[in-house]
Formats: C-alpha cells, sequence, structure tokens
C-alpha cells in the first residue's frame, strides 16, 4: 500500500525532549518527541510510554490515534496499561508461579490467583531513561532501564532497551535487547491503545480489522490461554476484515500464519470515514487482540475524553502466554549472558479513495 507523498513526506526528520512531571516518589520524567514524514510520536520515560501518535486523515488533518494522559499521575494510577511497554513477560501467568530448571519462581498475583504483565508494578510503573537520537532520515528514542536482582520475583539483573524508530514513510518500530545475569524469563509486549478516528471519535465499531491468524489461545473462566485452535467456523476468524466487536468478548492470542513473507503484515486496522490504515508486522509467534473493556467512563483520556468499552483497542505483539501451563509450548527462557532481540513495526498509510 503506497503512502500518498502529499500527506505523509512532508517534513525531515527531528526530535525534542522536554520535562512531563515528577512521580509520586520524586522522580523526574520526561516527554520525548520524534517528528518525521509528517508524523509526531511522543513518548514518555515512565513505563516507556507512547503518549501520542499524530497521523494525518485523507485531508491533510493530523490527529492522535491512541489513547494516553495528560498528566503523570493518571499513568502512575491507571490499571488499563495505557501505551506502555509490559514486562519482563507479559500476558497471564496461571497461580503466578513459573518452573524455571530447579526453581519455581513466584511472582505477584494481581488478577486473582493469576500474574497479569509481571504484576502492578514491572515495566510499565518503571521510570525507563531515554535518549532521543536523529540522523535526518530518522527520529528515535532509546529507553533503557536495568532491573535490582530478583526484582519482580524474575532472577538475575536485567539489562533492557527498548528503540523506537520513526521514518519518513509512515513506519514506526520498536526493536528489543535484553541480557540477563542469570537465567530467567523475557517476554515484553507494547501496550498501546488505537482508535484511527482520532480524538471525536468514542468507538472502533467503524473500524475493520484483519488478523492474518488460522489459530488463536481460548480463554479458561480466568481468562487464561489455552492450547491452540484453529479460528474457522468461530466468531475468532477474522482473515476476512471485520468490524472488531464485541469489545468485552476479545482478550485473546492470534498466532499469525507462518510464511506469509516479510511485507505482508500479521494485522490491518482500517477506518474508512478518515482513510487511516495502520499495518503491524512482528517477528512475535503471537498478537494478543484486547477490545478495551476495561476502559470506563472513570477514566480521563487526553484532552478530556472519556473512557468507555471498545472506545480502542490493543494489539499487543509478544511470546505465547500463558506458556508455562500449556504443554508443547516453550517457555520464553532468556540464558545468563545471551542477548535477546524483538522487532515490531507499525505502519501508516492512507486508503485509496
Amino acid at each position: 500500500m503506497s503512502i500518498r507523498s502529499d500527506v505523509l513526506h512532508g517534513s525531515a526528520a527531528c526530535v525534542a525532549s522536554g520535562f512531563f512531571g515528577n512521580t509520586a516518589g520524586g522522580e523526574r520524567v520526561f516527554l520525548h518527541t520524534l517528528a518525521n514524514g509528517g508524523i509526531t510520536v511522543r513518548c514518555l520515560d515512565f513505563g516507556g510510554a507512547v503518549h501520542s501518535i499524530e497521523i494525518p486523515d485523507r485531508s491533510g488533518r493530523a490527529e492522535n490515534v491512541v489513547l494516553g494522559f495528560d498528566g503523570l499521575k493518571d499513568y502512575e494510577h491507571d490499571r488499563s496499561w495505557c501505551g506502555v511497554l509490559c514486562g519482563p513477560v507479559a500476558g497471564r501467568v496461571a497461580g503466578a508461579s513459573v518452573p524455571l530448571g530447579e526453581k519455581v519462581l513466584s511472582l505477584e498475583a494481581n488478577e486473582g490467583t493469576t500474574c497479569l504483565h509481571s504484576g502492578s508494578a514491572g515495566f510499565s510503573k518503571s521510570v525507563w531513561k531515554g535518549m532521543t537520537f536523529c540522523d535526518g532520515r530518522i527520529a528515535g528514542v532509546r529507553f533503557s532501564l536495568s532491573t535490582l536482582p530478583g526484582e519482580w520475583g524474575f532472577p538475575g539483573v536485567l539489562s533492557v532497551k527498548a528503540v523506537y524508530t520513526l521514518d519518513g514513510g509512515g513506519r514506526l518500530s520498536l526493536e528489543w535487547e535484553a541480557w540477563s545475569s542469570e537465567d530467567t524469563l523475557f517476554a515484553p509486549t507494547f501496550h498501546g491503545y488505537f482508535n484511527l478516528g482520532g480524538p471525536v471519535s468514542v468507538s472502533v465499531e467503524d473500524h475493520r480489522l484483519l488478523l492474518r491468524a488460522g489459530r488463536y489461545m481460548p480463554l479458561d473462566g480466568h481468562s487464561l490461554p489455552r492450547l491452540p485452535e484453529p479460528v474457522g467456523g468461530t466468531p475468532f476468524d477474522f482473515r476476512s476484515p471485520r468490524a472488531p466487536l464485541p469489545a468485552e468478548k476479545f482478550d485473546h492470542p492470534f498466532l499469525p500464519d507462518e510464511g506469509r513473507g516479510a511485507d505482508v503484515p500479521c494485522a490491518v486496522l482500517d477506518h474508512l470515514p478518515s482513510g487511516r490504515r495502520m499495518e503491524l508486522f512482528t517477528d512475535q509467534p503471537a498478537v494478543v487482540f484486547y477490545g478495551g473493556r476495561s476502559l470506563s467512563p472513570y477514566q480521563v483520556f487526553s484532552g478530556g475524553r472519556q473512557g468507555r468499552p471498545g472506545l480502542a483497542l490493543a494489539l499487543e505483539p509478544q511470546w505465547y502466554p500463558n506458556a508455562a501451563a500449556l504443554p508443547g509450548l516453550p517457555l520464553p527462557v532468556l540464558r545468563k549472558g545471551e542477548r535477546y532481540t524483538a522487532r515490531s513495526e507499525w505502519r501508516f498509510s492512507l486508503l485509496p479513495e
């Protein structure tokens, strides 16, 4: 899909950083701005969050297409993982415990008896160190974080880098690197909420979602993923584009089809009224489609936007969630001294008129 050059190729790459606020613990948090090709992305040290992504519509009007908060306090108290990096292990872990060699890792049970997104703290409530960079062609921010030994129940000291890069062709990428001083588990994700209709849109009901995934992971009564099953004949078949509704139904891992080719996205989200399209590419074996059922009227997002179920959706590229409880699925083990890498890319373009 080609991108209209008059809309998305209008400016050179540039970066900027500014003070955003202090955490309750007194840590300084900065907002980093990346601009390139008519798109502007803003990221925060807190949680490595993507605060906003401003994309032009077919008339050239740029609007924010992700949920964020105006103040740091809202990020600190948020329980919907709005726009943040989740880890060290994303998704649900049954019983909040995982066998690793001769050890059993004991994690925080922050959802009943389940550990969700590594507990109530983890990457999403950490203050990362962000450093911007720009070479005239690309704009980026490199976030780094080192954990304390055994922090959040994960062995060793983790050294993590998460790098957001924005090029001039409508492509935003996230590249991960990590090392550990001991054998541990590592399987992070990005938890952004997208609504391509912009700030005035109150639902993704006018969107169309395509998932190139012939298998998905059903959930049990505790929302824990089970072993993969075919999507054929189920409400989870998104191999043809359709509305991503009802919001309360979807919180499931989808397994992108193998062999589709590097230039074929695993997910495509279209918004016909604005003409915006988002394509997701990832090297991860699963993408969790979350319909946003936890978004509520008690939440007020940037610009005074009131929350509601289905206001926005998340597409989370990650490892197989709950792998420890599912025979046949490998654990995301990061061995001492080994280097972890992963990459996801979001391509923004305009639909043909």
